[in-house]
């Protein structure tokens, strides 16, 4: 058999089929090999214009060529046929007399079944090659780079935010990522000379843009698709896999630290060696952190992200003490998050600094008694209430006010209880916040008559209406130490 037209002759054949018949496209799948001896033509008038569309519509229904049994009806190929084939590139080759047509189908599907098998075979390698990367320490520069090596193509993959999670190649990455800018779902574009085939995932729950890009107009190994849609499946498992370690590990840790705070420690060896697995280190000292945050926190935006404050300042403070290379176990208990730290962390001051505004947090004291964490937790919330009160972002025990610090040694409803019963008399809402005004500005008439915008003698007539009603002097130090500790309980009760 020979090629006799100008066709390729790198063409794909799934088939074989002898037709004689009028419109033979109609009974005919792409890809075909259609044979014939040229008997359909005898019945024509004008041979050589049915010749001719013969070819045109075999091209139009992506037949793959002609076979033309010579020496069967003619005794070479009609010329009408190999000038239309030029014309087209199209492929028509003679088939000698001595082959039968049914061999040559059988030759075809024989083939066929060759091909399918390698390629089923090159589909498995290919899987192997790619699942491989699941056990790298980065899987996904793995992957990028194993799928780029495949394709010979550049492959990209982006965050949500255009950042380059991985990489391999030496495609434009930044014109490429402008492109993606605005848009999603699968997308085919061209950059210069690079043609990019771009898709957004959102493996575990994160938004990523995944693009190949190749100097040739497009990927004619019929593995190129299969391979990407592995790459994608492999992502996602991926991000599932570390999303749902990550939430295991929290919670794991999260039990740890309810377990240290509540006093609920069955076997103190076993503590110190999960401490030490978590990078805290053997027998070294702690701290108990307390955090709190409003409603103002992050501008407000929190909710746009999750479900209460927090979760979302656990996500925050989590994700800065990941950076910032500091050890911390959080857990949410009883609406604010209570954590323990290496005390002796020299990372504790960067995370400190890159706390977000409208956060209230408190570090107890120093500590290796991991029995007595019941008591450093009310340390911690104490200097978390004092760093609310002075609008500083963190305070640590040591630096809290004596007020402060023999609050925190009576229980909080009776010490609440008691401040309320002191401060019961002034009934009035206006005397009690005068009150807590004067004292904010250290006892001075002059400054609270300019804080509250009044005269220093209605200033001066409040005090006395105030220490008729107390019937006490507030000139007296324990009479000063009663009301400001009674004012402070109050407003951290508050």
């Amino acid at each position: 058999m020979t090629l006799e037209s100008d066709g390729d002759p790198n063409i794909r054949l799934d088939s074989a089929h002898p037709i004689e018949i009028d419109s033979p496209s109609h009974w005919l799948e792409p890809r075909t090999l259609m044979l014939t001896t040229g008997t359909r033509f005898k019945e024509h008038e004008n041979q050589h214009v049915a010749q001719r569309e013969l070819i045109r519509e075999l091209v139009g229904a992506g037949v793959s060529a002609l076979g033309y049994g010579v020496g069967v009806v003619t005794v070479s190929i009609p010329r009408a046929l190999i000038e239309e084939a030029n014309r087209c590139h199209f492929a028509v080759i003679a088939v000698p007399e001595h082959v039968r047509f049914m061999d040559v189908v059988s030759r075809v599907a024989a083939a066929t079944r060759t091909a399918d098998s390698m390629l089923l075979r090159r589909t498995l390698q290919m899987q192997s090659h790619l699942l491989e990367a699941m056990a790298s320490n980065a899987p996904e520069a793995d992957l990028v780079g194993r799928l780029a090596l495949l394709l010979r193509s550049s492959v990209v993959l982006y965050s949500e935010v255009g950042d380059v999670v991985a990489s391999a190649g030496a495609a434009p990455l930044h014109l490429i990522r402008a492109q993606l800018r605005g848009r999603s779902g699968r997308l085919k574009f061209r950059v210069g000379r690079w043609m990019v085939n771009a898709y957004s995932i959102t493996p575990g729950g994160q938004d990523f843009w995944f693009a190949v890009a190749s100097k040739r107009h497009e990927l004619p190994d019929p593995l190129a698709i299969p391979a990407v849609e592995v790459t994608l499946r492999l992502l996602n498992t991926i991000e599932r896999s570390r999303y749902r370690a990550t939430t295991e590990n929290r919670s794991a840790r999260a039990a740890l630290v309810r377990s240290m705070v509540r006093g609920d420690i069955r076997d103190l060896d076993s503590v110190r060696d999960r401490l030490e697995m978590l990078r805290f280190g053997r027998d070294q000292e702690l701290r108990i952190v307390s955090i709190s945050a409003s409603n103002d926190y992050d501008g407000g935006k929190w909710d746009l992200r999750a479900a209460t404050v927090v979760d979302a300042v656990e996500q925050d403070v989590v994700d800065l003490a990941h950076d910032s290379r500091l050890p911390l176990l959080v857990a949410q208990i009883d609406g604010e998050l209570i954590g323990v730290v290496p005390a002796a962390s020299s990372s504790i001051e960067s995370w400190n600094q890159n706390l977000k505004d409208h956060l209230s947090c408190g570090f107890s004291g120093s500590f290796s008694e991991i029995e007595t964490c019941p008591v450093r937790v009310r340390d911690a919330q104490c200097a978390r209430r004092a760093a609310t009160r002075t609008a500083v972002t963190v305070m640590k025990f040591e630096d809290v006010g004596i007020s402060d610090w023999l609050l925190a040694g009576r229980d909080n409803s009776m010490t609440a209880r008691k401040a309320a019963g002191y401060l019961a008399p002034l009934k009035d809402g206006e005397l009690l916040e005068f009150l807590r005004q004067f004292f904010d500005n250290h006892l001075d008439v002059t400054a609270t008559a300019k804080h509250c915008a009044l005269h220093p003698n209605t200033v001066r007539y409040r005090i006395k209406r105030i220490e008729e009603i107390l019937a006490v002097s507030l000139r007296a130090p324990a009479v000063i130490t009663d009301v400001y500790l009674s004012l402070q309980t109050q407003a951290g009760d508050s």
